[in-house]
């Protein structure tokens, strides 16, 4: 994807923001919450993601969300983006209160894949704590830089997902803390597993709550091996964001 598509898909976020209206006082630390939102933030290297996220309520009570984001590097390139989509039932049961049908689809300078899966909302019992765990299947198709590099004669793979999202609210204000490892594997002419885990920390900057910082911490631990290549990738990158609600 060449800069200028960066910079437009970027645009795109901002531009649709306005369009959204909020109706609730919004709980970010609820994964399967639907809401209208955006972000945008900066890396330490440098880099720039935007994010904008828009829900759907239907007649028969369900809720849908979806989530566009993504991000380039400190030179305007584009460097990877991610669509989500859950669609939120409510159920009768009190230690799974919620369960959301959900897709995740990256995309970035390794693969490509979509993942259908599902994610629980579970009931700890302990107030201000919210988990969530997330099981998908993962299909994909590797770029053409691991084709070079790895010799790779189909670039299709198949594999599953995993994550599990932990959130607690601290603070009378808002404030919360998040702990959630994401990990995603792909097995075809190379086996390539990538362990991202995320540490983030969000405040409140207003009494309606629709103004949030945050600070998040990404540690991405990546593995690729085949017959022709056995490499492992280690980096962290900490962003500083702005999140808002409409």
């Amino acid at each position: 994807m060449t800069n200028t598509r960066s910079i437009l898909v970027l645009s795109l976020l901002a531009a649709s923001a306005p369009v959204l209206a909020a109706d609730k006082t919004p709980d970010p630390s609820d994964l399967t919450e639907t809401n209208t939102s955006a972000y945008v933030g900066m890396s330490n290297q440098g880099g720039v993601k935007g994010s904008i996220s828009g829900d759907m309520k239907f007649d028969n009570g369900q809720q849908g969300m979806f989530t566009l984001e993504a991000a380039m590097d400190k030179d305007g390139k584009y460097t990877d983006s991610r669509f989500q989509y859950f669609h939120v039932f409510t159920t009768e049961n009190t230690t799974v209160p919620k369960i959301a049908a959900s897709l995740d689809v990256l995309d970035n300078a390794l693969f490509t894949s979509a993942s259908p899966g599902v994610t629980l909302a579970i009931n700890s019992g302990v107030k201000g704590l919210n988990i969530f765990p997330r099981a998908g299947v993962l299909g994909g198709k590797f770029s053409d830089e691991v084709k070079s590099f790895a010799s790779l004669s189909d670039q299709n793979a198949i594999g599953g997902s995993a994550a599990l999202y932990v959130f607690y609210t601290a603070g009378h204000d808002g404030t919360y803390f998040g702990l959630y490892p994401e990990y995603n594997y792909l097995s075809g002419d190379v086996d390539m597993s990538v362990l991202n885990t995320n540490f983030l920390m969000s405040t409140p900057f207003s009494k309606d709550r629709t103004r949030w910082g945050q600070i998040k911490v990404t540690n991405t631990n990546t593995t690729i091996k085949n017959s022709f290549v056995d490499k492992s990738i280690n980096e962290t990158v900490v962003w500083a964001n702005y999140k808002f609600y409409f």
